[in-house]
């Protein structure tokens, strides 16, 4: 529905758990958004989130092999533009690794293309229709704000880097990111990942440990009834 992200603000913080959202961040973004869409109402807004990192005090990347515990490279302060030094940065450990007397073999079998998944929302009606010829689940809408499929989830599931959280999905996918914010494809979703993962539906968790959706049966039902 080209629902848009705004921000972020950074503040540096004394509590490292702190991921509270503040009024003068809030305002901060509404201002600045306004100067580029003036029209925006901030009453649309759906969902306001905090997040943190490790910030160092030198304002610049820490990359270093301490000579005091070999085998062992520091990341750290890795802040703007972390993403788009990754490439150099992991070129640099690389030098680092062979410095330490590693030795780095390279995989004969390696292929560094990975083939993504098919894009539902993206697709035109004849490619969606092929698609879901070859696969019906692509035919089930599970998030219908965003228009993510129960195919695009299963395939982020069992992906050679698995999504098996709500949340590790919601990055991939986007499902849960509409209007409703989950309302409608939370339980489809839940039960999506019991079934893929071969767990209980009381051990399907948010994000981490301890953020399970359900805790408990509400009732028992008979077998066969």
């Amino acid at each position: 529905h080209g629902n848009m992200l705004l921000g972020p603000t950074a503040y540096e913080l004394k509590d490292k758990e702190d991921t509270s959202v503040r009024a003068e961040g809030l305002a901060e973004l509404r201002e600045g958004a306004k100067r580029l869409v003036p029209s925006l109402e901030i009453t649309d807004v759906i969902r306001v989130f905090a997040g943190l990192r490790a910030g160092g005090f030198l304002h610049d990347f820490i990359i270093e092999a301490p000579a005091k515990y070999w085998g062992f490279i520091n990341l750290a302060g890795i802040e703007s533009p972390g993403m788009a030094s990754s490439p150099a940065i992991a070129e640099y450990v690389e030098n680092l690794v062979r410095e330490q007397g590693l030795e780095l073999r390279k995989k004969k079998d390696w292929n560094p293309i990975r083939v993504g998944r098919p894009d539902f929302s993206e697709l035109s009606p004849e490619e969606q229709a092929i698609l879901i010829e070859k696969d019906p689940r692509y035919g089930r809408i599970v998030c219908r704000c965003e228009t993510v499929t129960e195919g695009e989830i299963v395939a982020e599931i069992h992906s050679p880097v698995p999504a098996r959280t709500y949340d590790a999905l919601k990055r991939r996918t986007w499902l849960g990111t509409g209007r409703c914010q989950g309302g409608f494809d939370t339980p489809r979703v839940i039960e999506i990942l019991s079934r893929e993962l071969g767990i209980p539906p009381t051990e399907v968790i948010k994000e981490s440990w301890g953020s399970n959706f359900l805790t408990r049966p509400t009732k028992d039902v008979p077998e066969g009834g």
